[in-house]
This record gives C-alpha cells, sequence and structure tokens, in this order.
C-alpha cells in the first residue's frame, strides 16, 4: 500500500486542460511579434526623454597652449617669441526656447618679451554670462514644440502597433482552442458512427446468410461504413491540425498531442456587450487604424518641423563680462572680483539661403511623406470597415446557422424517437433504426461546428474592434 501512494506521488501531474482566457494570455506572453512591438513601443517612448534631455546643463573645460617662434618684422613692438596659454570653464544651459545661456570664466596669460611691453607676463581673466536667441526658428512656430508632439504621437502610433500584436496573437490561440474542442468533439460523434455503421454491417451480412437481405443491402451496409471510417478519418485529422495550430500560437516547441483542451462549450470568450455598439465606435477603437493615424499626426508635426527648420536663421548674440589685468593670475583674480571693469556686447547674425533649393526638397519630402501617410490612414480605415461589416455578417450568419442546426439537430432526435418506437411495435427494421442514428449523429456534427463557427465569428468580431487581448 505503501509503496502503491509513493509511485502515485512521483507520477506527474496531468496537464489542465486550456480555457480560452489562459491560452490567449499564454499566447500574448510568448509572441515574439508582441515583443517586437513592446520593443518598439520603448523605443519610441524614449524619443521625448531625449528631446528634453538636450536641455540638461553642461560642464565645459578647455585648454590650449601655443609657443609662436615666427618671424617679425617689428620684434620691438612684438617681441621675438610668444607663448600663450588659454583656458576655459564653465556650464552651459539650452532651454525650450532655444536660449543657449553659458556662464563661463576665462583666463589667458601671454608671455611676450619686448622693450614696449612693461607687464610681462600678462594675465587676463573674465567672467561672462553669453545668451544666444534665435529668433525666427524658434518664435515663429515653436520648432521645440513640433518635435515634442512628434514624438508624442510616434509613441502613440508603437503603442497601437503593441495593441494590435497583442490582440492577433490572442486571436490565434482563441481560435486554435475552439477549432480544437470542436475537433474532439466531432471526433468522439464519427467513432459512435462508425460503431453504428459496423453493426449495421453485421446485422446485413447475418440477413444475407438466411436470404432475407438484397446484395443491394449490403453493399449499401458496406458503403455506409466507409463513409463513417471516411468522416473518422477527416476528425483525426481535424484535431492534430488544429493542435498545430495551437502549438504554432502558444509557441509550443514539444509534441503538439501533450497540449489538451476541454470538450465542453468554449467559454471565457469575449462578450458582444463589450464591444463597440456602431460601426464609428469600431474604428475609432481598432489598434491598426490608430497607428495609421497617429503616424499621420507625427508625420504633420514631422512636416511642420522641416518647414521651421528652413528659415533664415536670424540670431541674436549678447553678452555681459567682468574683466581683470595683471601680471599674475591672483592679481588679475582679484581685479575681476572688484567688478570694476564690465564688459557688455550685443550684436545680430542672418544666415539666408541664396537659391533655397536643399530648403525647398526638405519641404516637399515631409509634404509627400505627410500625403502617403494621409493615404495609407484612408486606405486603412476602408480595410477596417469591411472587415468590421463583414465580421458582423458572419458573427449573425453563423447564429442562424446554429438555431437551424439546434432544430435539425431535435428534427433527428424525434425522428430516431418515433423510428424506436417502430421498432418495438415491429412496424420498423434494424437498419432503418441505424440509419435513423447515423442521421442524428451528423446532425449533432453540423452543430458542434456550428457553435464553432459562431465562437470563432464572435472572436473576430473582438479582434476587429480592439478589445481581444487588450488587457
Amino acid at each position: 500500500m505503501i509503496r502503491f501512494l509513493l509511485l502515485l506521488l512521483t507520477l506527474p501531474a496531468a496537464a489542465a486542460p486550456l480555457d480560452v482566457p489562459e491560452a490567449m494570455r499564454l499566447a500574448v506572453e510568448r509572441s515574439p511579434e508582441a515583443a517586437a512591438a513592446r520593443a518598439r513601443r520603448d523605443a519610441a517612448a524614449l524619443e521625448e526623454p531625449m528631446l528634453l534631455s538636450n536641455l540638461d546643463p553642461k560642464a565645459l573645460a578647455s585648454y590650449l597652449y601655443q609657443d609662436d617662434r615666427s618671424p617679425r618684422q617689428i620684434p620691438a613692438f612684438q617681441g621675438t617669441r610668444s607663448r600663450l596659454e588659454r583656458w576655459e570653464t564653465g556650464f552651459s544651459q539650452t532651454t525650450l526656447l532655444g536660449t543657449e545661456a553659458r556662464m563661463v570664466w576665462r583666463g589667458e596669460r601671454l608671455v611676450n618679451p619686448s622693450a614696449f611691453r612693461p607687464v610681462d607676463p600678462t594675465v587676463d581673466s573674465r567672467l561672462a554670462l553669453e545668451l544666444k536667441q534665435r529668433l525666427l526658428r524658434y518664435f515663429w512656430g515653436r520648432p521645440d514644440v513640433a518635435r515634442r508632439s512628434r514624438a508624442r504621437a510616434g509613441t502613440a502610433a508603437a503603442e497601437a502597433d503593441f495593441a494590435y500584436a497583442r490582440s492577433a496573437a490572442a486571436a490565434a490561440a482563441a481560435s486554435a482552442v475552439v477549432e480544437l474542442g470542436a475537433a474532439l468533439r466531432v471526433r468522439a460523434i464519427r467513432e459512435e458512427a462508425v460503431a453504428d455503421a459496423r453493426l449495421l454491417l453485421k446485422r446485413t451480412e447475418e440477413k444475407s446468410r438466411y436470404g432475407t437481405a438484397e446484395a443491394s443491402d449490403r453493399l449499401q451496409a458496406e458503403a455506409a461504413l466507409e463513409s463513417a471510417e471516411t468522416e473518422l478519418l477527416l476528425a483525426q485529422s481535424g484535431i492534430e491540425r488544429a493542435r498545430h495550430a495551437l502549438a504554432s500560437a502558444l509557441r509550443e516547441e514539444g509534441p503538439a498531442g501533450s497540449l489538451e483542451v476541454s470538450t465542453e462549450a468554449a467559454s471565457g470568450l469575449p462578450s458582444e456587450a463589450s464591444l463597440p455598439a456602431d460601426e464609428a465606435a469600431a474604428l475609432a477603437a481598432r489598434p491598426d487604424v490608430d497607428a495609421a493615424r497617429r503616424r499621420r499626426d507625427a508625420l504633420k508635426w514631422a512636416e511642420r518641423t522641416a518647414r521651421l527648420d528652413t528659415l533664415p536663421d536670424l540670431t541674436l548674440d549678447a553678452s555681459y563680462a567682468f574683466a581683470g589685468l595683471d601680471s599674475t593670475y591672483r592679481g588679475a583674480w582679484s581685479d575681476m572680483r572688484g567688478w570694476r571693469h564690465p564688459v557688455a556686447a550685443v550684436g545680430f547674425s542672418v544666415v539666408v539661403p541664396l537659391t533655397f533649393r536643399q530648403e525647398r526638397l526638405t519641404r516637399r519630402q515631409a509634404a509627400l511623406a505627410l500625403s502617403a501617410s494621409e493615404a495609407e490612414l484612408a486606405a486603412a480605415e476602408n480595410s477596417a470597415r469591411r472587415a468590421w461589416r463583414d465580421s458582423r455578417e458572419s458573427l449573425a450568419l453563423s447564429r442562424r446557422r446554429r438555431l437551424a442546426a439546434e432544430r435539425l439537430a431535435r428534427i433527428e432526435a424525434g425522428k430516431l424517437k418515433a423510428g424506436e418506437s417502430d421498432f418495438r411495435s415491429g412496424r420498423a427494421t434494424t437498419d432503418l433504426l441505424v440509419r435513423f442514428q447515423q442521421d442524428l449523429r451528423r446532425a449533432k456534427a453540423e452543430l458542434v461546428r456550428a457553435e464553432a463557427d459562431e465562437a470563432l465569428a464572435l472572436i473576430e468580431l473582438a479582434r476587429q474592434a480592439g478589445t481581444l487581448g487588450a488587457s
């Protein structure tokens, strides 16, 4: 007894049959397409922070040493040799308005022996605040706003692509579960039909020995058995194909035969009440249409950015500094800290292209990209509209077909019940009763197929509405 219990404990636990929600969850988690879309979404989400990171303050530092021994025309004034040491350190900050602000501390030490230079070496030290502002490009349209808006639209498009990849993976898994469950139920019905056909052939052969059955009756029984076995073979092949589809949707590398689903009616299907009520709402929620719309918006902002970036460059430059002068660094710094020698400067600069050829080509390229995106959006909306209408019609047709199959199954069940009553009273033969049983099983198989098609139509409609695999 103890050995038997230990054996039971060491046996592997049977895998629980997959249901639709669990299959969709596994498919979304394992889908490489969804993983790639997630990575693209995360990469797109970094664009706006990267734009804002350009506003982070930066530290500046530089050093230059120059030894000049070139011949001089008037060495009495210029000296026979000069040595220059120049360094600079400070901070730089850029704002959203394109203002480049710098606070810089500069030092310069010049050694230049000359009869007319009483202070040698000469040390110059300055503390300056410098501003550079591009006027046309930043105050006429705000390209920084356009760039950030383009980044946000690109992130939204990548998010919609990720949602579409999730819905496609979930739809494939849910459809495979429904198909496999229906195939298992159909196989059970076909196996019963084969058993009935063999019983009919056996009864017919027995009657043929006694001369109570014609040769055509025996051939008909053989044909019925052959037809039932063919239908069973097709049902078994359908199971294998459904297992392969489920293994592919779940990215299972092991044998597909280990996947099991329940043979009961599919549960966990999308609720029709959660679907959009009208076509406009469905198109608004559909991920691929939303992605095309967001890409169009991103290219709108890109076209605006291209137009602003190709404007003439009118720049304001201003600076305010305090200077100090002495023969040593310490003395120059002390002189600078007295704030007695201010230096103010202001100026403008402008750069205007002569032909505007490059600018026109850049703007034209951005306009053509926007035009192509608008055409792609129109095509996506048209395709989505047709797919939504076809899915609605498929769901309505599958429901009518399922109701018709239910009525046929009830009629066949009533026919079999009447045949059994006639058989008990001697007014019907065994052959007729077996045929009635086969008719009932064919009706049940048709009902299983109709129920599966209704579930598949509901899954497809949820995918078209963008609600499948959204969580």
